[in-house]
């Protein structure tokens, strides 16, 4: 870094993109072409390959998922990238069981390459989907974490999009030949309407000889703002411990063990409420009540954005894995919506899976399974355990009581009268419903 730190490098790198982008793009785009070629020399780390002896799949910070080369050149053997949101905030400190632990942890031949961040809905990984799948080669199987707050009336934080918006991620997208036109208008409208800046719209698409030369302004800032960041993304990249150094195969992980260590480390962290959720959580939201109120049929843009995802997937030769997270039962009878309700939106998401031939797991039936939630919207002790176990059994080509569409019919789930009720009365201490169908490898 050249004795300077990457906060101040960062500095630096904000106020040259404030003062000079659109003066660069304006007039003396050469000088300001010069100038960004000479910082990125200078003190900035390049976005390629990074120290081995760390692991950056289950990194979650601001900024990563934007640097597409920088996230691909430094992917685990054998993993996938995994699009969502907030629910990779999730770490070892919260939940033993996360895929930080159970993938990241061991050898097991399968890991998750966490991809997006709070407020990072369908059009974003629409366009991220895109970008990422121009660098990746070999196994193009992805998962697609699809968060249920998306789908809230007014299409969940669509509203904010243009705080999240990726330039170089855009540009990537448009620079992706396997992208149709038809989509490519369809991204175009949709992320005006959300209000990014109409001429670096243009610019990414090169609608004129001039929108050309700002492409490459637009683009290097933006790359030069990322790659300022890099130093404390690798940071926050954990060591590998020593059985993930030494690399020796640890077999499939024990699920059943895994299961019954989520249940007794939810039982522990979860006390002082009825819900079921960490208690340092219930302290800070119990009066929480943005919930109440809510739906999920007035979100029609967001599973249009969401269709197009699996669409986007289909023309780049990506087999997507959609993950159906369930929706806190006991939380959103509390909020008043409805089991008919939150029925109606898983529903009306699997047929657009099914409408794609898109593979999902369903974990609608563990709306009422206790310390499957970490809090009142992501997942938790076991929830973890049963999303790894199911995108295990998929990488491995098995089948699993939650897997559903593609070639696998519909998913059976948990054994329950259906999916608005309770799972069975729990293990012997009334802690969780753990059965399921036959079927599950564990």
């Amino acid at each position: 870094m050249s004795g300077k730190t990457g906060q101040a490098v960062e500095k630096d790198v904000s106020l040259l993109t404030r003062r000079s982008l659109l003066a660069g793009v304006g007039a003396g785009l050469s000088a300001f072409a010069v100038g960004c070629v000479a910082l990125d020399r200078l003190v900035l780390p390049g976005a390629g390959r990074a120290a081995d002896w760390r692991l950056y799949d289950y990194v979650y910070v601001d900024g990563k998922s934007n640097i597409s080369s920088f996230v691909v050149s430094n992917m685990a053997e054998g993993s996938h990238i995994c699009l969502g949101s907030s629910e990779f905030f999730i770490s070892k400190d919260r939940v033993s069981t996360c895929p930080q632990v159970v993938f990241g942890e061991h050898v097991t031949g399968v890991d998750m390459t966490y991809v997006g961040e709070t407020m990072e809905q369908s059009l974003w990984h629409c366009i991220s989907a895109g970008a990422y799948a121009r660098r990746l080669s070999g196994d193009r199987r992805v998962m697609l974490v699809v968060s249920p707050q998306w789908f809230f009336k007014g299409s969940g934080d669509a509203s904010k999009f243009s705080s999240k918006f990726s330039y170089s991620l855009y540009q990537e997208f448009c620079d992706n030949p396997s992208i149709s036109n038809e989509t490519r208008a369809y991204v175009r409208g949709r992320v005006g309407a959300l209000g990014v800046d109409t001429k670096q719209i243009a610019a990414a698409n090169r609608d004129t000889p001039a929108s050309v030369l700002d492409a490459a302004a637009y683009y290097e800032a933006d790359q030069l703002l990322l790659r300022s960041k890099l130093g404390d993304i690798i940071a926050r990249a954990p060591a590998k411990g020593d059985v993930r150094w030494a690399g020796v195969p640890t077999g499939e992980p024990d699920w059943a063990q895994l299961i019954a260590d989520g249940i007794a480390e939810g039982r522990r962290r979860c006390t002082n409420n009825d819900y079921y959720v960490d208690d340092s959580f219930w302290d800070a939201h119990s009066n929480d009540s943005y919930q109440v109120g809510e739906n999920f049929h007035e979100a029609d843009d967001e599973y249009a954005d969401f269709a197009r995802l699996l669409g986007v997937c289909g023309e780049c030769d990506l087999t997507p894995l959609v993950c159906i997270l369930p929706i806190h039962g006991l939380w959103y009878d509390h909020c008043g919506v409805s089991g008919d309700e939150r029925q109606a939106y898983y529903r009306r998401v699997r047929g657009l899976c099914d409408e794609a031939g898109a593979s999902y797991m369903d974990f609608s039936s563990c709306e009422y399974e206790r310390y499957f939630f970490y809090d009142t919207t992501h997942p938790g002790w076991v929830g973890w355990v049963r999303i790894e176990q199911s995108y295990f059994d998929f990488m491995m080509g098995r089948d699993d009581p939650f897997l559903g569409g593609g070639s696998h019919g519909e998913a059976a789930g948990l054994l329950s009268p259906d999916a608005t009720q309770a799972a069975g009365d729990g293990d012997a201490n009334g802690d969780a419903a753990t059965s399921v169908t036959s079927g599950e490898g564990s």
